[in-house]
């Protein structure tokens, strides 16, 4: 079986390993090269002749979005599909111009990718059909072939012993005498020739009225979400980082992801983010803390958040204090819409600074007795903190049976559970050891829905429904708390 050949294109070498990762288990498919910028790209579908580019719109030298409008015209026979985190209509408008086939908007699972690069190629075939059935029947004439080199820049074709100029020919080939074929198209450019369709007959929209949503006059503060727990092991930085994720992929607004487990973080480990700076790094870098500093320090990961990784070496935790983290959450609630905090199991100065920050503290639970204690715990030193109302508990591998039912639990820990997360081991390892989110490769999964309804809970930057509390019982009495 032949494979679908594919190029990968974006300025973020950690990114374009993301993609090549998600891609790696499609059987249909292989990752043929990779390139930085649109030149590059244009050098390399020229080498490499590959049947899909996946191409990003933010390049230096020459952007997606003009190497697209080369290619549609030195290589009409690839295709391309622009991969950006930019979902607004006037991008996807540009990129239909310049001849792209499908146009998606990051964060992506594996299953989205595949979905449309096998389209694309379908539709890529089709069409290469219906051109060579066309020309069987248009007598060639005695027009001598086209020869030469390709100028990448300007995409025309040139042949030294001719100045002819053979742009129009290379483009116009593709369609039919006097008639000009109609491209299927899929996925956001559908969408917009959709909207346009329902407008009123002869009208053209404004081009600053095209899709646009209203955007308020003031930016709120962004939602501070902390997710904590008293013992480890129980899933914290699994839900911190896949609640991060499911955010940025269904708001489409600034996510941010902290980890101010400062000795012993994951979440670099998680995200396969071997390459950067840390929060270390950052403090003792920077005399002074302020938005450019913190842009600069924080990582883009592919799924569309921006990570600031906690320390690589336990020791030089103590180079953070207090104080940098009260500046840093500080910028982070004026720069983006969500932010999501990984904490220690502790309660040292460096959460406690955390928690005057919060909005809402996810309180991870599971069903034995050690971490229900531990929870109860928690519960009353929050409380001592007045923070009881910012409380949300989320039960984690709720369908495992250890011998504690829920009600039993919410009743001994007087509070009710918020959310639950069911038991996946097998999907949440695989996607550590990939470096890869499971809601990103495991889409279907049911611990992957789990965490896109709880990040659906807290859409338009609201904390999850507040819980009542319950009468105490059995649980209760047997740790006297």
């Amino acid at each position: 079986m032949n494979k679908i050949r594919l190029l990968v294109v974006d300025d973020v070498p950690q990114t374009r390993k993301d993609i090549i990762r998600l891609l790696y288990f499609e059987d249909d498919m292989e990752v043929v090269g990779e390139a930085g910028n649109g030149i590059e790209a244009l050098q390399k579908m020229n080498e490499l002749m590959p049947d899909v580019v996946l191409m990003d719109i933010n390049m230096p030298q020459m952007d997606g979005i003009k190497a697209t409008e080369r290619a549609r015209q030195i290589y009409p026979d690839i295709s391309v599909i622009i991969i950006s985190i930019q979902g607004e209509s006037e991008y996807l408008k540009k990129s239909m111009v310049a001849g792209a086939r499908d146009y998606l908007v990051k964060p992506l699972t594996s299953e989205d990718m595949a979905t449309a690069i096998r389209s694309v190629y379908k539709q890529q075939h089709l069409h290469s059909s219906q051109q060579n059935s066309i020309h069987q029947e248009i007598p060639t004439g005695n027009n001598p072939p086209i020869t030469g080199s390709v100028n990448i820049e300007t995409g025309y074709h040139k042949n030294p012993a001719d100045s002819r100029d053979f742009s129009s020919t290379v483009y116009q080939s593709r369609q039919p005498s006097g008639q000009q074929m109609e491209e299927p198209l899929s996925g956001g450019l559908r969408m917009i020739q959709q909207q346009e369709k329902q407008l009123p007959h002869g009208s053209v929209p404004p081009a600053n009225k095209v899709m646009q949503i209203p955007q308020p006059e003031s930016k709120p503060l962004g939602l501070v979400t902390l997710v904590f727990c008293g013992k480890g092991g129980v899933g914290k930085t699994t839900l911190a980082t896949n609640l991060a994720v499911v955010l940025a992929q269904n708001e489409k607004k600034k996510v941010a992801l902290i980890d101010l487990d400062l000795q012993f973080g994951d979440i670099a480990v998680m995200l396969n983010l071997t390459d950067g700076k840390t929060i270390s790094d950052m403090v003792r870098d920077q005399q002074a803390l302020n938005s450019d500093t913190l842009t600069n320090y924080m990582l883009r990961h592919f799924t569309g958040i921006d990570i600031l990784p906690a320390p690589l070496f336990p020791q030089d935790a103590e180079y953070v204090t207090t104080q940098h983290v009260g500046t840093i959450l500080r910028l982070l609630k004026e720069n983006y819409d969500y932010i999501i905090i990984d904490t220690a199991s502790a309660f040292h100065d460096i959460n406690l600074q955390a928690l005057d920050f919060t909005d809402q503290i996810l309180l991870v639970a599971n069903r034995d007795l050690a971490t229900i204690k531990n929870v109860k715990t928690s519960l009353n030193i929050l409380d001592s903190l007045d923070l009881r109302d910012k409380i949300r508990l989320v039960l984690n591998r709720s369908d495992q049976d250890l011998g504690v039912e829920i009600a039993d639990l919410e009743k001994g820990v007087e509070l009710v559970v918020s959310h639950q997360i069911p038991s996946d081991e097998r999907s949440v390892i695989s996607a550590i050891n990939k470096g890869v989110p499971v809601v990103l490769s495991s889409g279907s999964a049911e611990i992957s829905k789990s965490f896109r309804r709880l990040g659906e809970k807290m859409v338009g930057g609201k904390r999850l429904p507040n819980q009542e509390k319950q009468g105490k019982a059995l649980i209760n009495r047997i740790f006297s708390l």
